[in-house]
């Protein structure tokens, strides 16, 4: 005879179901902290570039003023030494108002004059690792505070069992 009310006990999680999860978590541990050392690196190489590279005037062809700080960006145009004419992009604070017409100084690499860094102006290695650091503050974190809670807790429950 059964019982109308009895509650069945509850399902045990499959092993794919908790490799899922695992991964899931990992990917979301992982994430910030990969950010930041991408971004550091993406700093790194245009400081080196700042360093070692070629001098030119470029100008402001484009701002783009939006209210979202990761958005506001200037274009560039500048003319490397071959004559060839070449565009590059830096990332804009809100403390700073470039005008469109404005020169600003460039530095290119001389082997591949496409890539410059804008003097004056952050590169978009601060804007990867800002989002790395954002992501490890509001996931990372957390989810790690969590996790350490609920290990302790169950801890605590075997021990007292």
């Amino acid at each position: 005879m059964s019982i109308p009310d009895a509650v069945p006990p509850p399902k045990r999680q499959t092993f794919l179901a908790r490799l899922g999860g695992f991964a899931f978590v990992t990917i979301l541990l992982l994430t910030g902290p990969t950010l930041i050392g991408i971004g550091s690196s993406m700093a790194g190489s245009d400081e080196e570039l700042a360093r070692t590279g070629i001098h030119a005037t470029g100008s402001i062809v484009d701002f783009d003023d939006v209210r979202k700080a990761s958005n506001r960006k200037i274009t560039v145009e500048y003319i490397a030494a071959d004559g060839t004419g070449y565009s590059t992009f830096a990332s804009v604070d809100h403390d700073q108002h470039p005008t469109v017409g404005g020169d600003v100084t460039v530095i290119y690499s001389e082997s591949n004059p496409g890539k410059a860094v804008v003097v004056g102006y952050d590169s978009s290695g601060v804007s990867v690792r800002g989002i790395g650091a954002l992501f490890l503050l509001i996931f990372t974190i957390p989810l790690g505070l969590v996790l350490i809670i609920k290990r302790l807790r169950r801890n605590r429950r075997q021990r007292t069992a």
